[in-house]
C-alpha cells in the first residue's frame, strides 16, 4: 500500500531517476499510475527532488483532458517521494511518428487542436510555461487517426513566480530540450514566457509534417547558430502537395521577433486550421512564370517587333 488508497500491482518500467507501477486506486476503482524518485538520487541532488515535487504540485492545479491527471503525492516508506497519476495506455508522439512514419493532415490537425487546448489551460488559466514541450512528452492514446492528446512531464515547468520560491538552476543554466527552445530560451531559460512554448509547439508540428527537425547541427554551437538564424528548410521541400500556406504559417513561428510570432496557442491553432484549407502548392516545376519574366518577354517581343517592320 503507498497510500491508504493506493495499491501497488506489477512494475512498469525504470529509468535513470526513478521507476513507475501500476497500481490499483481502491477509491476511483480504477487503474492508475505510481511514478517514485530512487530515494538515493533524491537525498543526493535536492534539486532532482525539488523538480519532482515542483511536477507534482503543477499537475494537482491542472484541469484539462489534455494534461495528465495527478492524483494525489506524497513519501512512501524510507521516504521514497511518489506520484499517483492517471495511467495511459498509449505511445508517445515520437514512438508514433517511428511506427507510422508522416502523419495525415487531417490527423496532423486534430493532435494540433489537442495541443492547443492543453497549452491554454496550461498558460491562460493556470500562468504557467512547460518548458520542456517535445515529441517524448506528447502521449497519444486511442485510435492512430484521431488520437487523444496528453501533455506530460511538468518537472521543469515555471510557475507563477512567487516570494521565496525556489529557484532550480544557478545563472547561466540552461532548462529545456536544446531541439525545441526558441532563440529566447536559449538566452535566458528562468525569463521565458509562454510564447517559448509556442516555439516548441511548432517544432512539434514540423516534425509531425515532414519527420524531421526543422533546427539542427552536429554541435550544440551550430544547432543554436541555427535557431538563432532561423534556419530550416520550409516543409513545402520536403513534402508534396502541403496546402499553400504551410509554410507562411512557420515563417511567422520562427519568426526572430517574438512579437511578430502567434502570441497563444489558441492562435496558432486557428491560423493552422485555415491554412490546411489552403490550395496545394504547386511542385517547383510547376510554378509557372514569374510576372516580371513575362513583362521582359513582352518588351523583348515589341523591340524585335519593332526592327523587323524598320
Amino acid at each position: 500500500m503507498v497510500t491508504d488508497h493506493v495499491r501497488l500491482k506489477r512494475p512498469l518500467g525504470e529509468g535513470g531517476m526513478g521507476s513507475i507501477w501500476v497500481a490499483e486506486h481502491l477509491t476511483e476503482r480504477k487503474e492508475v499510475a505510481v511514478k517514485f524518485v530512487w530515494k538515493e538520487l533524491a537525498d543526493k541532488d535536492p534539486q532532482i527532488l525539488e523538480r519532482f515535487q515542483r511536477e507534482a504540485r503543477v499537475l494537482l492545479k491542472c484541469n484539462s483532458p489534455h494534461v495528465v491527471k495527478i492524483y494525489d503525492k506524497g513519501m512512501a516508506d524510507e521516504h521514497t517521494p511518489f506520484i499517483v497519476m492517471e495511467l495511459l495506455h498509449g505511445e508517445t508522439l515520437i514512438d508514433r511518428l517511428e511506427r507510422t512514419g508522416q502523419l495525415s493532415l487531417p490527423t496532423i490537425g486534430f493532435i494540433v487542436s489537442q495541443i492547443a487546448a492543453g497549452l491554454h489551460h496550461v498558460h491562460h488559466d493556470q500562468n504557467i510555461v512547460h518548458r520542456d514541450l517535445k515529441g517524448e512528452n506528447i502521449f497519444l492514446l486511442g485510435d492512430d487517426d484521431r488520437p487523444l492528446v496528453k501533455i506530460l512531464d511538468f518537472g521543469l515547468a515555471k510557475p507563477p513566480g512567487a516570494p521565496g520560491q525556489k529557484k532550480l538552476t544557478a545563472a547561466g543554466t540552461m532548462i529545456g530540450t536544446a531541439e525545441y527552445m526558441s532563440p529566447e530560451q536559449i538566452l535566458s531559460s528562468k525569463d521565458v514566457d509562454a510564447r517559448a512554448d509556442l516555439w516548441a509547439f511548432a517544432v512539434l508540428t514540423y516534425i509531425m509534417l515532414v519527420t524531421n527537425l526543422p533546427f539542427q547541427g552536429e554541435r550544440m554551437s551550430v544547432l543554436f547558430m541555427a535557431i538563432r538564424m532561423s534556419q530550416y528548410t520550409p516543409p513545402s521541400a520536403l513534402r508534396d502537395a502541403l496546402p499553400s500556406d504551410i509554410d507562411a504559417w512557420f515563417a511567422r513561428c520562427f519568426d526572430m521577433d517574438v512579437n511578430k510570432r502567434f502570441q497563444t496557442a489558441d492562435e496558432m491553432n486557428e491560423a493552422w486550421q485555415v491554412a490546411m484549407t489552403s490550395a496545394p502548392a504547386k511542385p517547383a516545376g510547376e510554378q509557372g512564370i514569374p510576372m516580371w519574366a513575362i513583362i521582359v518577354m513582352l518588351v523583348v517581343g515589341v523591340f524585335i517587333m519593332a526592327r523587323s517592320w524598320l
